[in-house]
């Protein structure tokens, strides 16, 4: 993708709703986007046993998501999708977004970077750092001997083995991949202290490491989700670290309305935010 300029559209949490998919390619065709990216928590959440929510989260993402991506790059030739699974998505089906990657459906972009143009690049990551759910696929210690935050459960559930190391050695192996001033990086994970990582006791959750790498190395722009209620809580989808714009356009699911940023790489200072409702 070689063009001068690149609008691109991003949302997260998604959460399998059929409708927010449908409107967010739409939007990205009446925009004239040259990329749809989306931040993580692709997938539903019901079933009434892990290996169940495993199935019927497979069954969506090749039944549904594909099936409907391969449609839009058909009319929509020129236009990339970048994504990144967030934490409640099963780790088990990390291998259907690889292989939907080699058949030139999606760019699945965990650990990964990949040219926007010949300017830009654009990177992801998935974990985030320990929450008090239950489903710990996507979730690693921010630095080594980190604290684990305080569990609602006794019980963890897995559905591939644990992956070991830090968010922080991760960042390290990502921003040797390109130059991060000239890299956008998807993150699940917000970073922390920020207008972004607020959940509705008022407390920041967001990732330590990530706010750290952000003020370090400064990305030309950082895009998350995670939590849903940050927006809400702080009045705002977006923040800076220095000089680093940093966005979360927070989730209405299961309300019916999509958040999402339409960005022209050209102007980052003009971000256009929509709610699309039906």
């Amino acid at each position: 993708m070689d063009y001068k300029m690149l609008k691109l559209i991003y949302t997260a949490d998604l959460h399998g709703n059929e409708e927010f998919y449908k409107r967010l390619l739409k939007k990205a065709e009446d925009e004239q986007c040259g990329a749809v990216v989306i931040g993580g928590d692709l997938c539903p959440k019901g079933g009434d046993s892990a290996e169940e929510r495993v199935q019927n989260q497979r069954e969506f993402i090749e039944k549904f998501m594909l099936p409907l991506f391969k449609k839009f790059k058909e009319k929509n030739k020129k236009t990339e999708i970048y994504l990144i699974m967030g934490n409640d998505d099963f780790r088990a089906n990390f291998g259907t977004l690889e292989k939907a990657e080699k058949n030139k459906i999606l760019k699945s972009i965990h650990k990964k970077t990949f040219k926007l143009n010949k300017k830009y690049n654009i990177a992801g990551y998935s974990f985030v750092n320990p929450t008090p759910f239950r489903l710990k696929d996507w979730e690693k210690p921010d630095i080594e001997n980190d604290k684990t935050s305080q569990q609602l459960f006794d019980e963890e559930i897995r559905s591939m083995e644990k992956e070991h190391g830090t968010i922080q050695d991760d960042l390290i192996k990502l921003k040797n991949l390109s130059d991060p001033k000239k890299t956008i990086y998807v993150i699940h994970a917000p970073p922390f202290n920020t207008k972004l990582d607020i959940i509705t006791t008022g407390a920041h959750v967001g990732s330590k490491s990530l706010r750290e790498f952000i003020k370090e190395e400064q990305p030309l722009l950082t895009l998350h989700g995670h939590i849903h209620e940050s927006p809400q809580m702080s009045g705002s989808w977006h923040d800076k670290i220095k000089n680093t714009a940093c966005i979360n356009v927070g989730s209405s699911y299961p309300e019916d309305n999509l958040n999402c940023v339409v960005i022209d790489l050209d102007n980052l200072n003009n971000i256009e935010y929509f709610e699309l409702k039906s």
